[in-house]
């Protein structure tokens, strides 16, 4: 009886982990759901890349110029009043589309006021396996965004949003 019961634990154990693998969802309110392509865009127009999977990870490899803001530790940082421009175009990515952690940051920075979050659903793997730019190791030993300014084009052009939107589709 004893083992049993000991078997049907260990059973119920292993199952679980494959049947809570769930993908992202696609649809966050006041989020923009983004692909890899429009992703690398966002990155060739000079808009912040958050990366919330753990900083070891962020450490093993991350996109270029992206900023570790692991989401059980520093990524509350969005949270205080002053750290960064609320119109700052912002992409938060994961691991892939069966990792949760890019949705409910999205969701987050959206909730705390954040008016331009795009959510990079395919997240650092896709990114990775299509060769685009990635820093495969850091010296950075901090995990704060101490200061960051867009990239050679002037992102406030974006603010209407059919013109940014068109910007994606090129």
């Amino acid at each position: 009886m004893k083992w049993n019961s000991y078997l049907a634990g260990c059973f119920l154990a292993l199952t679980s982990c494959f049947l809570s693998a769930q993908e992202a969802p696609v649809n966050i309110k006041n989020v923009v759901t983004i692909n890899t392509h429009q992703a690398k865009r966002l990155h060739e127009l000079g808009a912040l890349f958050i990366d919330v999977r753990p900083y070891q990870q962020w450490e093993w490899g991350h996109i270029d110029r992206s900023q570790s803001l692991d989401l059980r530790a520093g990524f509350r940082q969005l949270f205080k009043p002053g750290t960064l421009d609320k119109k700052t175009p912002i992409v938060i990515y994961g691991n892939s589309t069966y990792h949760m952690r890019g949705a409910i940051a999205s969701y987050l920075a959206a909730l705390w006021g954040y008016e331009r979050v795009f959510f990079f659903r395919d997240g650092y793997f896709s990114w990775l396996a299509l060769d685009y730019p990635v820093t495969l190791y850091s010296e950075l030993e901090t995990e704060e965004v101490i200061s960051w300014k867009p990239g050679k084009q002037k992102i406030d052009d974006m603010s209407d949003s059919q013109t940014f939107s068109s910007m994606l589709m090129k």
